[in-house]
């Protein structure tokens, strides 16, 4: 079985997020992270492949 796993990255969710004077969130000092939901989906299909001998492909988007 072939499985497609699409993660994005999102800020760190500990990270203390701030706005500059404009409204746009600070990107200076905050990480990104894998988001945490496509992080499960990708264990969940590296499950799947070790029960069925598939492929499991990530795509960042």
């Amino acid at each position: 079985m072939k499985v497609v796993v699409f993660a994005k990255q999102t800020f760190d969710t500990e990270a203390k997020i701030t706005l500059d004077n404009q409204g746009k969130i600070n990107r200076e000092g905050v990480s990104l992270i894998m988001n945490p939901y496509d992080e499960f989906a990708v264990e969940e299909a590296l499950r799947i492949k070790e029960k069925t001998k598939g492929e499991v492909t990530v795509v960042s988007v």
